[in-house]
This record gives structure tokens, sequence and C-alpha cells, in this order.
């Protein structure tokens, strides 16, 4: 006949009776998935931070001492037979924190580190205020004349003016002797034509006609070459700032300076008193292990 024992829990107390008749002990089991972890407890609120004491003057740093010699590794003792899991025990509630020691003297500087990246260029400063107006530089010769533009539409002709005196009438050239008529010969040619007359006096002004309207401009002739710059002439009145331009981009930073001799270090202040310890989260159950005890025994007749 075989007895079938069954535990319903195990403790560290209960001693349990082997029969002679023990079969093998099974393979090992595989690992159970472990537990959520609990949630975080809050963080306490940090202390006031002390007063900062006078900085003390920084004493020399006294020679490191020559490192011993290491002493030999002892052998790894065997790992112990896997004992049963307990249950876990209530955290304990976190012990004060203790009081912070001295600090020690500070040692030599280290080396500088490499230099960072380079920061945001910050925002542009104000413009400053301008500066007086130079004097006006003298006024360089000028160019030469550009083309003459195209000639504009005919103004309205003005009245005419009145006719003046008629000049004297020149002396007539003696009759020719009258010849037979026959038929009409070819037209000879003109006779010289006789001095002009005296001319007569100028009548008065006519009224002047209307202004016609303006022709178009004709192109710009070409710039000429720029005079010499003139003295400064005197202030101009300061007109009013024009608008911030956009800010260019930052240029390449340039070579970082020698670092200066590191000042002296203070004191420390009064570390604030450590929150309180957050609850600790439930403990996952145990997956069954091959040199673990099984919860279930199956014996052997006694």
């Amino acid at each position: 006949m075989s007895t079938i024992i069954v535990i319903e829990n195990i403790t560290p107390q209960v001693a349990v009776e082997f029969s002679a008749d023990q079969g093998p002990q099974g393979g090992q089991g595989a690992t159970g998935p472990t537990g959520p972890t609990g949630p975080a407890g809050s963080t306490g609120t940090a202390g006031p931070t002390g007063a900062t004491g006078p900085t003390g003057t920084t004493g020399a740093t006294g020679p490191t001492g020559a490192t011993g010699p290491t002493g030999v590794t002892g052998a790894t003792g065997a790992t112990g037979a896997q004992g049963v899991t307990g249950d876990t025990g209530a955290t304990g509630s976190t012990g004060p924190a203790g009081a912070t020691g001295t600090t020690g003297a500070t040692g030599a500087t280290g080396p500088v580190g490499a230099t960072g990246s380079v920061g945001a260029t910050g925002p542009t400063g104000d413009t400053g205020a301008t500066g007086p107006q130079g004097s006006v530089g003298a006024t360089g010769p000028a160019g030469p004349t550009g083309p003459i533009g195209a000639t504009g539409p005919q103004g309205v002709t003005g009245d005419v003016g009145p006719t003046g005196a008629v000049g004297a009438t020149g002396a007539t050239g003696p009759q020719g002797i009258q010849g037979i008529e026959g038929p009409t010969g070819p037209t000879g040619p003109a006779g010289a034509t006789g001095p002009a007359g005296a001319t007569g006096p100028t009548g008065p002004q006519g009224v002047t006609g209307d202004i016609g309207p303006t022709g178009a401009t004709g192109p710009a002739g070409a710039v000429g070459a720029t005079g010499p710059e003139g003295a400064t002439g005197p202030t101009g009145a300061t007109g009013t700032a024009g608008a911030v331009g956009a800010t260019g981009a930052t240029g390449p930073a340039g070579a970082t300076g020698p670092t200066g001799p590191t000042g002296p270090a203070g004191t420390n202040g009064v570390t604030g008193a450590t929150g309180p310890t957050g609850p600790t989260g439930p403990t996952g159950a145990t997956g069954p292990g091959a040199d673990a005890i099984p919860v279930s025994l199956f014996l052997g007749g006694m």
C-alpha cells in the first residue's frame, strides 16, 4: 500500500521524513516569471539647505601612499543546495540617515576636460546709439552729359504777332525793248533778286501759347567717375534708428582660452533629512527548482 503525503504549507521549521525507497530527484524546473515590481515610494521632501560656511584655505594635497599588494583570492566554496523559499517578510522601516562625514581635503585639480559644444547664441543686444554724422565731402566733378532725350511733341502754336511795316521797294530795272510777238519761247532765267528792303520794326510779342506736354524722358546718361572723397561735413541730426536686422549666422567658436586656477573649495552644507522609504512591492512567486522541496511528495509504502 502506498501513502501520499500532501504538504499544504512548508516553512523552515517543518521536518520531513523520507522513506528508504524514495525515487530519483526530478530535473530542474523552469524558473517562474518574475512578479511585477511594486510602485516606487514617493521621495521625501528635501531638508532645508544649511548656510554655507566660510571657505577655508585649501591645504596642500599629501602624497598618495603606495598601493599594497593584492592578496591571493581564496577558493570558492561549493554552492549549497537551494533551500525552500520562505515567505517574504515585511520590509523594515528605514533607519535614520547617518551623519555626514567631514569632507576630505580637496585633491589636486584634474586635467581640463574637452571643451563642450558651443551653446546657442544668445539674443542680440540692443543697437548702440548712432555715432555723429561725418561732414559731407566735396562734390566730385560732374560726369559726362548723357545723350539728349527724344524731342517731345510740338506744343500749340502761339498767336501770330502783328505784321511789321513793309520795307521800301527796290528800284525797278529798265524796260526791255518790245519784241515781235512770236511764239512764246522758253522762260528765261529769273532775273537777279534785288536787294532786300530794310527790316521794319519788330511787332509786339504775341501771346504765349500753351505749354505742350512734356516729352518722354531720355535714357539716363552714363554715371560719371566718382570724385575723390571730400572732407567730412558737419554732423547731421540723428535719424530715427531703423529696425534691428536679423541676427547673422553664428561664427565659428574661438579657441578655448587656458583654464584659470581652481578657487578654494567651500565647506559642504548640512545634508537634508532622507525622506521615508516607500513600501516594497509584493514578491513574485518562485518557480520550482531541482533542489527545492516540492509541495507534494509522492512516497512509497512505509
